[in-house]
This record gives structure tokens, C-alpha cells and sequence, in this order.
């Protein structure tokens, strides 16, 4: 089935009840026709005073270009609420599939019969058969503890990002680049500041014919 939010806003609600205590406030859900994923949750990282960061302004994204069946879009939809839980209780995981998602994950598929896994795989290999050529503005981040992560811009949302990457203090060095590459159509175009993290070598690979860019004022220029 295709989901509809009328669909996606009902088994929220009943998930929430029967699975999380009740304990989700309702957020917006948009319908979406992205490639690059099943479901997602979109936020915003605050900092605030002491550098500490607060998540907020969540959004559960959900995409119609899948034709899944009914326990697998339920499936999908509990996934999400799981990263709410923890973003909206601002807990730390080890990763974004961490020690913690997988205790809830693990607890609500004996509890409640689901199978909900860490990935959704008919995502993965969907965008590993998208070769469309489409022109991407890709971050390669660095971080302190010596992980690499990658962002993809949408293209009216490049300065902002790159303002937040700056002021991120967890992130040690960042470079933004154009690039054609199909590798890149399995990650999203975010609006507001999402890291993946990614192998190094297998990106810096893929970025090899890339073309930075540099910042000169509020001026994003192609260095040729």
C-alpha cells in the first residue's frame, strides 16, 4: 500500500499508545517522493548557552514512491518514532542505529510481534540502481573523534547549512563540493543540518572529480 497521511497519522497515534506509553507529542507529517528514503525524522540541532545543543522542530517524513505492504510501512513508521523518542528526550546514542535504538527496536519486535530492522533495505538498493545524473552540493565533515559524515544540501539551503557546520564543535574540518555523481542520489537534500556517517575512503572515491567550493561573502563560487 501507499501511505497516505490520513494512514500515517492514525498508526502514529496507535503506536504511540500501545508501544511508547503515550509518551510522543503529535508532529507535523509530510508526505513525500523522495528516492532516498522510506521514512525520516527531520529536526533541528539548537546550540544554546554552555554549548550544549537541544533537538527540536521535529518532522516525520514519509515517502509515497514506495508500494510496500501494510506491515512493512508500519514497520517503517515505528522506526521513526523510535529516533523521536530519543531525539525528543534528547538521549545520546553511540550512532544513529546505536546501542539504544536497537534495545527499543529489539523490545517492541518481541513485545509486539513487529520487525522492524535498522535499515530499510528495498531503500538501499532502490538508490544503489539510481544511476540518473543530477547535480549535488555534497559536505564531506570530519569530526573530532575521527569519523567522517556527509551532508547534501538542497540547493537553496547551502548557506545556512554551511553556517551551522561552523558553528558545530564537534566537527574538526568540513569542505563542500558540486558534483554529478550517482552515488550521491541515495542521500537526501536537507533543509535543516543532517550528518551521515559514511566510510572516508569510499566517499573521497566518489568525490575525486568534484569541484569545491569556497565561500566569498554571502557568495558560493566554483574554484575551476
Amino acid at each position: 500500500m501507499k501511505p497516505t497521511l490520513d494512514y500515517v497519522l492514525r498508526r502514529f497515534d496507535e503506536f504511540n499508545t500501545l508501544c511508547f506509553g503515550g509518551e510522543l507529542r503529535p508532529i507535523p507529517v509530510r508526505l513525500s517522493r523522495a528516492r532516498s528514503f522510506l521514512g525520516q525524522i527531520a529536526y533541528h540541532r539548537e546550540r544554546r548557552l554552555f554549548g550544549s545543543n537541544r533537538n527540536s522542530g521535529f518532522v516525520l517524513r514519509i515517502s509515497t514512491l514506495f508500494n510496500l505492504p501494510q506491515d512493512e510501512l508500519d514497520d517503517v513508521i515505528l522506526h521513526e518514532m523510535i529516533h523521536l523518542s530519543i531525539l525528543s528526550r534528547q538521549l545520546k546514542d553511540g550512532s544513529a542505529h546505536g546501542p539504544l535504538f536497537r534495545s527499543m527496536m529489539d523490545d517492541i519486535n518481541r513485545r509486539f510481534g513487529r520487525h522492524i530492522t535498522v535499515s530499510h533495505r528495498r531503500t538501499r538498493e532502490d538508490n544503489e540502481r539510481d544511476t540518473a545524473v543530477r547535480q549535488h552540493l555534497v559536505c564531506r565533515v570530519r569530526f573530532r573523534d575521527g569519523r567522517t559524515g556527509l551532508t547534501v544540501a538542497a540547493h537553496t539551503r547551502l548557506l545556512p547549512l554551511w553556517d551551522a557546520l561552523q558553528q558545530w564543535s564537534e566537527v574538526s574540518e568540513f569542505r563542500w563540493y558540486v558534483t554529478r555523481d550517482p552515488f550521491f542520489n541515495r542521500f537526501p537534500r536537507s533543509k535543516v543540518l543532517k550528518v551521515y556517517r559514511v566510510d572516508d575512503a569510499e566517499v573521497v572515491d566518489h568525490l575525486c572529480s568534484a569541484v569545491p567550493l569556497m565561500r566569498d561573502g554571502a557568495a558560493v563560487k566554483a574554484l575551476q
